[in-house]
């Protein structure tokens, strides 16, 4: 192989690694890290409006102890199967927080519900502005209490992804 060869080759693997899309994530958010972890929360869901706001805590990879918030809304596509979608912040001890958008689909045999979600993580505050990732979260809840509107459970998720900052 002539040397203008080698190089020319050389120079095309180059240009071509620092314009792939994970060049550019690493360039542009840092690494790439595992985040794991769990919350327990409450959850409280409007049965006229499909609202519903989770509050939660817990320990996340890359977070340390964490609270945080979702805001779902949920539409029931049977009578024993459900979808969502809506937002969820977490918040690190240090106050740094983490967005996400929240889509997720689930099933209800009360008193549980078991549901599945693909979260997007779309930035944060902190050592995590501009972050981006993915996580797959395993929501498990139990109903507390029932009124005529409203249902309150608790909430056990497992969170298992990445995010890049």
């Amino acid at each position: 192989m002539s040397l203008r060869r080698f190089v020319f080759l050389t120079g095309l693997v180059l240009a071509l690694a620092a314009t792939s899309p994970s060049a550019a994530l690493a360039a542009a958010h840092g690494t790439d890290r595992p985040l794991t972890g769990t919350n327990t929360g409450t959850g409280t869901l409007n049965l006229d409006t499909g609202a519903q706001i989770v509050n939660f805590s817990g320990h996340l990879s890359h977070l340390g102890a964490d609270t945080g918030h979702a805001d779902l809304t949920l539409t029931f596509t049977s009578a024993s199967t459900f979808t969502y979608t809506g937002t969820r912040t977490f918040v690190a001890a240090n106050g740094d927080e983490v967005f996400s958008a929240v889509t997720g689909s689930g099933t209800s045999t009360p008193p549980t519900a078991e549901s599945t979600e693909t979260d997007t993580i779309t930035g944060g505050t902190g050592r995590f502005a501009g972050a981006t990732g993915t996580y797959t979260n395993t929501v498990s809840s139990v109903i507390v209490s029932v009124t005529d509107t409203t249902v309150t459970t608790h909430v056990t998720a497992a969170l298992q992804g990445q995010i890049s900052y």
